[in-house]
């Protein structure tokens, strides 16, 4: 079985794509765990943040309990429960490219706000592990999130208007994806940080410009070492997991969360090692509304 047999056969089930299905990045949270941060509950943050040419497509041990309902779904707040390693994201990364460039473009106006609904299990939260589901509203046009004042958390506005800006050039993309995500963590390679940022980006676009999202994925197909993998997010979804091998904490894996129908953003995950979920999370509804309260 070839590689795109394999996206075909995984995106055959899935459901229609609707403007709900986006996911976020867990940037903050990979730099606490980095911090060693993993005795206290790893909270998540809405909004951050993250199929190959392998030789083989090797099947992982399953990762924990599932719990499957009459539908054969698995039920939400169960872990999740397979994870088919896909091997390099490359060829994946570019096709994904080229079905976002032809995507309508948004139109946001000032005054907007985004909203999102999402559900997470995060098992170092004693109090409440999962799953919990929460809204939130962001303004599309926040002046105190941008040129820098809140650091990496941009406005959706700022995030637009970079995906706007973007060159062709993947190199160059990486590049100023690095400035408009500062590194903070001395740890970091550069490798680790382009990575970080590109999945910032592809998690954080609650407004897309097609074009320059589309530059985003082409840039992250040129990093190496990222890795696919076939798995089910929270909600008992397919989903196509994006992660940089070993660019995880103490072995430890994130991984941004795709589509595979539509390759936006779906949800995210964080393991311990490279078979125990420790949080994952997924977008459940997303829309920009007129006021704060509103509903897509």
């Amino acid at each position: 079985m070839d590689e795109m047999t394999a996206v075909r056969e995984l995106r055959a089930d899935a459901p229609a794509p609707s403007r709900a299905r986006l996911a976020e990045g867990r940037d903050r949270l990979l730099r606490e765990a980095r911090r060693g941060a993993r005795g206290r509950r790893m909270r998540a943050d809405w909004r951050l943040a993250t199929v190959g040419a392998a030789a083989a497509i090797t099947a992982a041990a399953l990762i924990g309990t599932q719990v499957v309902g009459d539908d054969g779904r698995t039920q939400p707040g169960s872990q999740p429960g397979y994870t088919l390693e896909l091997g390099s994201a490359k060829h994946l990364l570019n096709e994904a490219a080229d079905v976002i460039a032809a995507r309508r473009p948004a139109t946001p106006r000032d005054g907007q706000w985004v909203y999102l609904k999402s559900v997470e299990t995060n098992t170092t939260d004693d109090e409440q592990p999962g799953p919990h589901t929460s809204e939130d509203w962001i303004k599309y046009a926040d002046p105190s999130m941008e040129d820098g004042k809140a650091g990496d958390d941009h406005s959706p506005r700022e995030q637009y208007a970079f995906l706007k800006s973007l060159p062709d050039d993947p190199q160059r993309v990486r590049a100023e994806a690095r400035a408009f995500f500062n590194a903070t963590d001395p740890q970091e390679t550069r490798t680790q940080h382009e990575y970080r940022a590109l999945s910032a980006l592809i998690s954080r676009a609650y407004v897309i410009d097609p074009e320059g999202l589309a530059k985003v994925y082409r840039a992250m197909a040129t990093i190496p070492g990222v890795r696919a993998a076939q798995v089910q997010d929270v909600e008992g979804r397919n989903a196509i997991a994006l992660y940089l091998k070993g660019g995880g904490m103490d072995g430890g894996r994130n991984e941004t969360l795709l589509d595979p129908t539509t390759y936006l953003a779906s949800g995210y995950r964080f393991l311990e090692g490279e078979d125990q979920v420790i949080i994952s999370g997924a977008r459940l509804a997303m829309g920009l509304v007129d006021k704060k309260g509103e509903r897509p």
